[in-house]
C-alpha cells in the first residue's frame, strides 16, 4: 500500500466512529452475525411461509437456499432443464455504492441502501434481451401501473416489501412473526395477479432471443 492509498484510506475515516466501532467491536460483531444468520433466517422462513398461503394451482413454490421462487408451468425452458424462462424470486434490489453485503433484516426495513422485494427473475441466456425490454418504458407500462418498480440501473422489474423496524423488532420480542411478515404474502400476490402483463413481457423477451 503506498502513501496515496494510506491518504485516501485515512481520509475515509471518521476518527469518533472509529473510536466507537473499535470499543464496541465485540457487540458490534455479535450483533451483526445474529442479524445475519438467525435473525434473517427466521424472517426468511415466517416470509416463505407468507408467501406458500397466496400460491395457488399451477404456480408452484420452489426453495432455494435463502430465497423462495415461484415459478409458472408456462414459463418453463422451452429447451433444457432448469427453473424456467422467468420466475418470480424474493430478492434485494441494493443501492450500495460499496457493494457491501447486507443482512436481510436491514433489506426488509429498508435500514440502510438496500430493499425486499419480489424480484422478476430471467435466466442466464435471456437475461440481455429481458435488460433491453425492460429499459422500454412502453413495454413495461401495465406493470409499472399494477405495482412493478423499475430499477433504473439494473433494468429489473420487482414489487418492494417493506416492515417497518420497530414492528419487526416487536415481533421478535414477541416471538410471533406471523403478522409482520403478511407483505411477503401481499407482495407475491400482487405479482402474481400481473400474470398476463408478465406473459407479454416474456413473449417480447422470447421473441428477442429468436431474432438473435
Amino acid at each position: 500500500m503506498d502513501h496515496e492509498q494510506r491518504t485516501k484510506i485515512a481520509n475515509l475515516l471518521d476518527p469518533e466512529w472509529a473510536a466507537r466501532v473499535v470499543r464496541n467491536i465485540g457487540h458490534i460483531e455479535n450483533d451483526f452475525y445474529h442479524a445475519a444468520n438467525h435473525l434473517s433466517e427466521r424472517l426468511m422462513t415466517e416470509g416463505a411461509l407468507a408467501i406458500e398461503k397466496v400460491v395457488k394451482e399451477p404456480w408452484q413454490v420452489v426453495e432455494n437456499e435463502w430465497t423462495p421462487q415461484v415459478v409458472c408451468p408456462e414459463w418453463k425452458m422451452v429447451r433444457g432443464v432448469g427453473t424456467g424462462d422467468m420466475w418470480l424470486e424474493v430478492s434485494e434490489i441494493s443501492t450500495d455504492e460499496e457493494e457491501n453485503e447486507h443482512t436481510w433484516i436491514a433489506a426488509a426495513t429498508r435500514a440502510g441502501p438496500t430493499q425486499l422485494c419480489i424480484e422478476l427473475k430471467f435466466r442466464r441466456g435471456l437475461q440481455d434481451y429481458a435488460e433491453t425490454v425492460v429499459d422500454d418504458a412502453k413495454a413495461i407500462a401495465t406493470l409499472l401501473k399494477q405495482g412493478f418498480v423499475r430499477d433504473e440501473e439494473n433494468l429489473v422489474l420487482y414489487v418492494p416489501i417493506h416492515i417497518p423496524g420497530e414492528l419487526l423488532a416487536q415481533a421478535f420480542e414477541q416471538n410471533d412473526l406471523t403478522p409482520v411478515v403478511e407483505p411477503f404474502g401481499k407482495a407475491m400476490a400482487q405479482a402474481i395477479i400481473a400474470k398476463p402483463a408478465l406473459d407479454k413481457l416474456l413473449e417480447q423477451v422470447r421473441s428477442a432471443a429468436k431474432r438473435n
